[in-house]
């Protein structure tokens, strides 16, 4: 999804979805990074000191989803929505997410660029 106010990242094991984690594990890789916050089982958001971002933590099958208040007891998706703009240095997020990619031996994806190129792969 393109959007001139929004990124959209992913992290995950890779396009197919094919690697799922404890949701718990993830969970505390997520914590440790003192970057967020939980606000649900699955919601995240930013800590004071760190830019705008909702994140949440999914099983899928093809990369949809909804959003629940039920535990789901596996991840095989980050879903990430952050602000954009010439006013915001995309590196700190970039940064955070290749962390937690790394940390989970998963990728990094921002779901569309400004060229229309989808799924584009972000390394280290």
């Amino acid at each position: 999804m393109w959007s001139d106010r929004y990124n959209y990242y992913n992290i995950q094991s890779d396009l197919s979805f094919s690697k799922r984690i404890d949701t718990k594990e993830v969970v505390n890789i997520l914590l440790e990074s003192r970057c967020f916050r939980q606000k649900g089982n699955q919601i995240f958001s930013n800590v004071e000191d760190f830019p705008w971002l909702d994140l949440v933590l999914v099983e899928t099958r093809n990369g949809n989803f909804s959003s629940t208040d039920k535990e789901i007891p596996f991840v095989n998706l980050i879903a990430i929505v952050c602000s954009k703009g010439k006013n915001i240095d995309q590196s700190v997020y970039i940064k955070t997410f290749l962390k937690i990619a790394k940390a989970l031996e998963w990728k990094l994806y921002l779901e569309e660029d400004d060229d229309d190129n989808e799924n584009v792969e972000i390394t280290f």
